[in-house]
């Protein structure tokens, strides 16, 4: 099926500005034509539709860009339903004005460097 930007962007349930964000960073291919002739496909609704579900994770842009360059769409998938081991994201809400992300092993691994951090924000809201 072909879409213009407006019905594309309804469909995937986000703004025609997140969409040429989306093609001027690498995560979505650029559309049919050029200008108001310009047309997408159902390949874009899929590859949006994506990239929320990977953001609901908590993974941040760059990593899905990496993500989705570097395995077929089936792996994607599978990652996304949960089939196969996938890296998991965490967030923070750090005194509700600063987020954290990071991922899982991450965490682990650095956990005395988040709490630093988490402090030091604490500490900055309180002066």
């Amino acid at each position: 099926m072909e879409y213009k930007i407006s019905e594309l962007a309804e469909k995937a349930g986000v703004t025609k500005r997140t969409i040429h964000y989306y093609i001027s960073k690498g995560l979505l291919l650029p559309p049919e034509g050029s200008g108001v002739n310009s047309v997408y496909n159902d390949e874009h609704l899929e590859r949006l539709l994506l990239i929320k579900k990977l953001q609901e994770k908590y993974m941040p842009l760059n990593k899905i860009r990496e993500y989705i360059l570097e395995n077929p769409k089936e792996k994607v998938e599978e990652k996304i339903e949960g089939n196969t081991e996938a890296e998991v994201y965490i967030r923070e809400n750090v005194c509700n004005i600063f987020e954290i992300h990071y991922t899982k092993e991450n965490g682990e691994k650095y956990k005395h460097i988040i709490e630093n951090v988490k402090k030091y924000v604490e500490k900055m809201m309180e002066d």
